[in-house]
């Protein structure tokens, strides 16, 4: 049975999520890691989008992406294309490096792009990794928190977070304190499709144009 469209808009907030095939390791050193940091990076000035968070796990990914006028399947499809390529040629790989499909989750606004943030910077943290979400290598938080330039993360994250020491801090404590509660709501997001995040009223929206996009691909 054929998938689903995915929900697109322009000028929207996703939360995508991919693992490797079969769940195995997609990075295994350093250089893996900055390959995809640095692609991320070019494809921004091609496709026009704005990236607002990332953290790369050994065998998955977590980005909060703000789209333009590409669709969040383009850029994704570079992305992992691009890093596949790379992979197989220096690992000597063969066949497909990550799961067929990946996982978005169309946000509201910032409110629930704030959530999705705490649970991306604390995913080190649950894996039992490290202790301390800012100890992590391979995540943006130390960029969000005014410890590292911008290089990768759009400018216009200090709109979402601030730029003073004080709301930074704050966002800071925000993620912290994202360790001590159950974030079971936003994992069960990661098994749903389409997957909304948002007030009932976006939900009810989003579902309908979801609905009708359906239709017309099993009508056509």
């Amino acid at each position: 049975m054929p998938r689903g469209p995915r929900l697109a808009f322009q000028n929207a907030f996703y939360h995508v999520f991919n693992r490797g095939i079969n769940k195995q390791p997609i990075f295994f050193k350093e250089t893996d890691y900055l390959f995809f940091t640095k692609k991320l990076k070019d494809l921004k000035s091609k496709y026009d989008y704005s990236l607002y968070a990332y953290c790369l796990m050994p065998n998955h990914f977590h980005l909060s992406i703000q789209t333009r006028k590409a669709s969040i399947s383009k850029i994704m499809s570079s992305l992992t294309t691009s890093y596949a390529m790379y992979f197989n040629r220096n690992y000597e790989h063969f066949g497909p490096v990550f799961a067929n499909r990946f996982h978005s989750i169309l946000i509201e606004n910032d409110l629930y792009f704030l959530k999705l943030s705490q649970y991306i910077y604390l995913n080190p943290v649950k894996a039992g990794i490290v202790k301390n979400p800012i100890d992590y290598r391979y995540s943006s938080i130390k960029e969000v928190l005014g410890r590292e330039p911008l290089t990768i993360l759009d400018e216009d994250i200090v709109r979402l977070i601030g730029e003073t020491v004080g709301s930074q801090k704050a966002y800071e404590e925000f993620i912290f304190d994202g360790a001590k509660t159950d974030l079971a709501e936003i994992e069960k997001l990661f098994e749903k499709e389409p997957a909304i995040f948002g007030s009932n009223r976006f939900r009810v929206l989003a579902q309908k144009k979801y609905t009708r996009r359906r239709s017309k691909q099993n009508n056509a």
